[in-house]
């Protein structure tokens, strides 16, 4: 049941390696790991959140534009931050995890991480500057058909 939390402080430990690497200054990163200690203490707390939240916002107030790599690791190491902080939350510290139950979890992770990742490398190549009028429409279009297209599909099931 500790290694949730213990895993919580060395995804944030590797979180505040990214901030750095990307400009982010000492007393900002030892806010950062003034929050990640209390998030490992008391997961089921708003630190969670805030460890969560706070890496975004010290990415954008650094001045410099964020390099994409630092980007898309933030993506990766904060989405596992929520999924094992929602497991610390949950885990009293004396239980014990079977590696066979975390199987599921590792599949819907991965499952959310390519397609992410995916969408990401697509907006990375996308070309610079203004679209053609017809190809916003087009775009807005296939958005709105997609969405009805879960709305439908949500329906159906209950």
């Amino acid at each position: 049941g500790w290694v949730p939390s213990s895993a919580v402080g060395v995804v944030a430990a590797g979180v505040a390696g990214v901030l750095a690497a990307n400009g982010v200054e000492w007393p900002a990163l030892a806010l950062y790991g003034a929050l990640a200690v209390a998030a490992m203490a008391v997961p089921a707390s708003a630190a969670v959140a805030l460890i969560i939240g706070y890496p975004a916002a010290a990415m954008v107030l650094t001045g410099d534009e964020p390099s994409w790599p630092g980007v898309l690791a933030l993506v990766v190491l904060l989405h596992l931050l929520h999924v094992l902080s929602a497991y610390a939350a949950v885990l009293p510290l004396a239980s014990r995890v079977h590696l066979n139950a975390l199987a599921a979890p590792a599949k819907r992770f991965a499952a959310v991480q390519l397609s992410v990742l995916g969408l990401a490398a697509v907006v990375i190549l996308l070309p610079g500057g203004r679209t053609a009028e017809a190809v916003e429409v087009v775009g807005i279009a296939c958005a709105v058909g997609l969405v009805l297209g879960v709305v439908l599909l949500m329906r159906r099931r209950g």
